[in-house]
């Protein structure tokens, strides 16, 4: 079995801490209970596609501009992404009552999951440790992607050093195409 890390920063050019996120190789199936922006539950059983998941963690939707505007850009791609058999899903720590006028006013396709008391994201183990309790951004992951097989094996991680900078959508897809997934 074949496994891929890529960890990049923009700015630098240089691997950031590979501590990001699960370890290669791990598995996440139990990790993933959350619900999408209309109030569904969601597991890992409910959003894999036919060859794996890509999971893109995000700050809000409600205040990050960044992250508004890498999910108007992933919603344009997620064909990209289930032409391969990958399902495409966005989490946050935003609730339904933010993540579903979000969609409705921007998106098309791609799914919103929400995480309000950032569970997921601390078993993920991408907590932002520097926010502190009773903080706006209390309770927001490290933002990246995560590529996961069919298994629950988590195959590949992408992330950047600053929030401003986000993994490329190309670089994703070539290193899901060399998985051979």
């Amino acid at each position: 079995m074949t496994f891929l890390l890529l960890l990049f920063s923009s700015a630098t050019g240089a691997a950031i801490d590979e501590a990001w996120g699960p370890e290669l190789g791990s598995t996440i199936v139990d990790q993933l209970e959350t619900v999408d922006q209309d109030g569904n539950r969601q597991s890992f059983d409910t959003l894999v596609g036919t060859k794996g998941l890509a999971i893109v963690f995000l700050r809000s939707l409600d205040w990050c501009r960044y992250c508004k505007a890498q999910v108007k850009e992933l919603d344009m791609r997620v064909n990209d992404f289930t032409t391969r058999g990958i399902r495409l899903v966005t989490l946050s720590y935003d609730p339904v009552a933010t993540l579903k006028p979000f969609y409705l006013k921007h998106l098309e396709y791609l799914t919103l999951l929400s995480d309000p008391q950032s569970r997921v994201v601390t078993k993920f183990g991408i907590l932002n440790k520097r926010q502190k309790p009773g903080s706006r951004g209390f309770g927001i992951p490290h933002p990246g992607i995560i590529v996961i097989d069919t298994q629950g094996l988590v195959r590949a991680k992408f992330a950047e050093k600053s929030y401003r900078k986000r993994p490329q959508i190309d670089t994703v897809l070539a290193a899901i195409d060399n998985l051979g997934l």
